[in-house]
């Protein structure tokens, strides 16, 4: 049976009447907090399949009647007041598109994206019927606006209306009246297509969207939605004039699945079927981490660290209302050459929500958040969302660390640890997530890592100390010479060479794409026998992992985690101001044990968990900073015998100033100093910082005095 136009608000109110009476009666109760009732589009077909067909060709004829029939329903029910709109969700496959894929057919339709909020607008008030006063006989219209870019006045002064029937602009004006015009709250949000739907260096599709009424205001940079909407063309304008040529937008209707956590990896029965087995082998670590970049000879323990900042560990909220990070952050401070980007790319390209930036072309704006005018919108002032923000509940691989400005570094502080990033620019004021884990390179300033220098190995690189003080593991990769290790080095990367296919022949169809047949293959064999999981797999294992299991450190793990950091602290250092370490091991500890507990998908973290977590430690403390670690070095920048010669420096000036009260004489401090083992060029080195920073002042070339 055909379904009239005028007979499909019968329809929505017999729908709403045996189904959803509850619903609505919620809707009642809660308004105006809660304004819209989200009705399934599952259960519009088995109502009547005909009817739901209906709703997806013909969608702005059903929403305006099952608002009215929702509307007729409340007024029955006393509540005339409450205007409630009917949302539809859950809408069938056949109807979900990508951005890329939107075509003429599609417009008019009611259609499903799957995408990313790149970019908002703020929210504005927009009229939806708007009251014309006519300069003539003073009579009030009532004029629809259905679009959002103009404002559209009456034509006449309609006698039916009971106007005077004079035409506008020739024999009268119309004035708008705000207080009487109906306005509605809209919004512009500017929709990407997801990372990982893209394939090689496609740049993503955006499209334009328009959210009104409760829907406006919903959304942040950085989520991942399902947009339920309907798509409507404007044509482009060139010279002051329309082309055939139109731009499409989309007017939402409803919103699904706000960052449910990677939701958009889909895992068959089969395929966890297949990652169960995969978490009971044996050898699961020496596996997984040897799946990581396996072109790239050596680095197990980095490799290994680097498979637990995969999966990570529980990011929990407090009674207090703080918040406990779970992304383990790591820095890798190599020579060049030592395959750090080659890493960096191979986690990003490999983790569900991974996101690649190089810090030489990449801004603070660029990396958390941009606040652009937008032309399209009116020049409005929207927020666009940065490389962290997008990374978000993935990893954030940025290369060249250290080549970042000074101001931009700053930001990266709140993201890596409060794992958000505050807004406040151009009258925008947000909030935006980061809860990702970074993975970041940085090279020494020098070109090579000095051993000898009395700088320690992270004043080598252009960073400061609180920012290094953030990441969980750091790891030392210097290039030294080992003719063993070399030859083993120089046969990999030849081998590995030679694997490869030509990139020319894979353009040209002749060759097949060995990515793609490596990641349909799930576990394979390398030429020297070793055994790998595809990444396809990998990204799977860690999306299954990420969203089913959520480990807790049992008993003995707790006490071998605190029995590792009081006995480390007990160890001191060269110098009496020396910390071993510090309480916020103690959290990348337990982030480290957690995560190797999720790659077993275990839901409890036990001693080998812990033993792993401490063992991983002890490797990357004692490669940066050998057996005496010392956390006040990474933290002055100083070796303990440099801090220790400008300390007795220091001493000796006052106490030649206390007992002379005087100046102290150049000569005088350079034989008192030659006692205690300090060669004069370090003294003048060490007094002309202390000068710097303002310790000392030098009335006159061959005296200094204590500030």
């Amino acid at each position: 049976m055909v379904i009239q136009t005028h007979d499909l608000t019968a329809r929505w109110r017999s729908l709403l009447l045996e189904q959803y009476s509850e619903d609505l009666h919620h809707v009642e109760v809660s308004w105006p907090d809660r304004q819209s009732l989200d009705i399934s589009y599952r259960d519009i077909e088995n109502f009547d399949p005909e009817f739901a067909e209906r709703i997806i060709t013909e969608p702005d004829a059903n929403e305006s009647a099952a608002n009215e029939a929702a509307q007729a329903l409340m007024r029955e029910s006393g509540a005339s007041n409450i205007i409630p709109f009917i949302r539809i969700t859950d809408l069938p496959p056949d109807s979900g598109r990508k951005i890329r894929q939107l075509r003429a057919d599609d417009i008019g339709h009611l259609i499903a994206l799957d995408a990313i909020v790149t970019k908002i607008s703020g929210v504005r008030p927009r009229i939806y019927q708007a009251a014309f006063t006519c300069s003539s006989c003073g009579n009030i219209i009532h004029q629809p606006q259905p679009n959002e870019q103009e404002l559209i006045e009456p034509i006449e002064c309609g006698e039916l209306q009971s106007g005077c029937g004079r035409k506008n602009r020739r024999d009268t004006r119309f004035t708008l009246v705000t207080d009487r015009s109906v306005m509605i709250n809209s919004q512009f949000i500017e929709l990407q297509e997801l990372p990982e739907h893209l394939r090689g260096g496609v740049q993503p599709e955006r499209i334009l969207c328009i959210a009104e009424h409760d829907l406006a205001g919903n959304l942040n940079p950085g989520d991942r939605v399902v947009v339920n909407g309907v798509l409507f063309v404007r044509s482009q304008r060139k010279g002051g004039k329309d082309t055939p040529i139109f731009d499409i937008f989309l007017r939402m209707h409803s919103i699904e699945r706000q960052n449910i956590p990677l939701e958009e990896v889909n895992v068959s029965e089969e395929e966890i079927h297949e990652i169960k087995e995969l978490a009971a082998r044996e050898d699961l670590y020496e596996l997984m981490s040897g799946s990581i970049a396996p072109s790239i000879f050596g680095y197990d323990r980095v490799k290994e660290t680097m498979i637990l900042q995969l999966f990570g560990g529980v990011a929990r909220k407090n009674t207090d209302g703080t918040r406990s990070r779970g992304d383990i952050h790591i820095l890798l401070m190599g020579d060049p050459g030592v395959a750090k980007s080659q890493l960096l790319s191979y986690m990003a390209d490999i983790s569900p929500r991974g996101r690649f930036a190089s810090g030489m072309s990449a801004s603070a704006a660029g990396l958390t958040a941009a606040a652009v005018q937008d032309s399209t919108a009116d020049g409005r002032w929207t927020l666009e969302a940065g490389a962290l923000a997008l990374a978000d509940l993935g990893v954030a691989a940025v290369d060249e660390f250290d080549k970042m400005n000074e101001t931009d570094r700053s930001s990266m502080h709140e993201a890596m640890e409060q794992q958000r990033i505050s807004i406040s620019k151009a009258g925008i004021n947000a909030t935006l997530r980061t809860r990702c884990a970074i993975l970041a390179a940085a090279n020494p300033k020098t070109g090579r890592f000095q051993a000898l220098s009395e700088m320690p190995f992270t004043s080598q690189i252009n960073l400061t100390p609180p920012l290094i003080s953030r990441f969980d593991v750091v790891w030392l990769m210097t290039d030294q010479t080992n003719p063993e290790r070399d030859t083993s080095i120089a046969n990999h990367i030849i081998s590995s060479r030679f694997e490869g296919v030509s990139e020319l022949m894979i353009e040209q169809g002749s060759s097949p794409d060995p990515t793609r047949t490596a990641d349909a293959a799930g576990v394979t064999l390398t030429q020297e026998g070793k055994e790998t999981v595809a990444r396809d797999l990998i990204r799977k294992f860690v999306a299954y992992a990420k969203r089913s299991i959520h480990p807790t450190l049992n008993e003995e793990a707790r006490d071998a985690i605190v029995k590792f950091y009081v006995e480390t602290r007990k160890q001191g250092g060269e110098s009496p101001d020396s910390v071993a370490i510090t309480a916020r091991s103690l959290e990348a500890l337990t982030r480290l044990a957690e995560a190797s507990a999720r790659l077993r998908l275990s839901e409890v973290a036990d001693i080998s968990d812990a033993e792993r977590a401490i063992r991983l430690t002890r490797t990357w403390r004692y490669e940066l900073m050998g057996e005496n670690f010392d956390w006040t070095t990474v933290n002055s920048g100083q070796k303990p015998k440099a801090r220790n010669a400008e300390r007795m420096v220091m001493d000796i000036i006052r106490r030649i100033k206390l007992e002379t009260r005087e100046d102290v004489e150049l000569d005088v401090l350079l034989e008192e100093t030659a006692r205690a083992d300090i060669p004069s060029d370090k003294v003048m080195d060490i007094l002309e910082k202390l000068n710097r920073e303002g310790e000392i002042y030098r009335p006159r070339h061959d005296r200094v005095s204590p500030n």
